[in-house]
């Protein structure tokens, strides 16, 4: 294939990828809490994490194995919908967790390999960037399954904190924003929530470090 139309590719399945997760985010705001709408929900999460591991995939043998991992989550996924036992909640969130970090790593592997700063590149970083979201998401999750109460909403009656709640608390804590609703109450809880932040941190630095880098490099070979 072209050069440019390789580029092209690229670009296109970036965009594509940071408008499905923007849509994912905005979607699981609005769903009820039934089965139907939670099987929609993670047909739509899974078929944008398969979309990013085939973005990123440039050998043959490393999407079967990821998928392999996609198709055991989202089998696990759907049957902990079907039945909510703690069993089947707690391999859902450990192979969510696994999954999502997956993916996290495959991205970045991609970013470091992409030396040219392209349009593609700046998408996959957006994109990246709310991964990691939801891959402290799953983490929260799992956690909360492990010892209930871990994530508390606060309130005239503090309620342990919904998967929804969740959510929401996993990307403000990547921002550093912290309203405060939510709250991590244990000890192993108020660590990840704080290397989530220190996550989101860092992220932001290296990645305008090496945005920069990459415009100098380019504008000395182009004198």
């Amino acid at each position: 294939m072209p050069d440019n139309m390789k580029a092209e590719t690229h670009d296109r399945h970036s965009l594509i990828l940071l408008i499905s997760l923007l849509f994912f985010l905005v979607l699981s705001a609005f769903v009820r809490d039934d089965w139907t709408s939670e099987v929609v929900v993670a047909l739509a999460m899974f078929a944008i994490l398969v979309l990013a591991i085939l973005k990123v995939s440039n050998k043959r043998r490393l999407p079967w194995t990821a998928l392999l991992l996609a198709a055991s989550s989202l089998l696990v996924t759907l049957s902990s919908i079907f039945h909510p036992v703690y069993a089947l909640r707690l391999a859902n969130w450990l192979l969510l967790s696994l999954f999502f970090g997956y993916v996290s790593v495959a991205l970045f592997s991609y970013l470091e390999r992409a030396r040219a700063i392209n349009r593609a590149k700046l998408d996959a970083c957006l994109g990246l960037y709310l991964i990691l979201g939801m891959f402290y998401y799953a983490i929260f999750n799992l956690m909360q399954e492990v010892r209930p109460g871990s994530f508390m909403e606060v309130g005239p009656t503090p309620v342990p904190a919904s998967r929804h709640s969740l959510l929401y608390f996993s990307l403000a804590s990547l921002t550093t924003v912290g309203y405060g609703d939510v709250t991590a109450v244990s000890r192993p809880a108020r660590m990840i929530a704080t290397l989530e932040a220190v996550t989101g941190v860092f992220y932001v630095a290296v990645t305008v470090a090496r945005l920069v880098s990459g415009y100098q490099q380019k504008d000395r070979e182009r004198a």
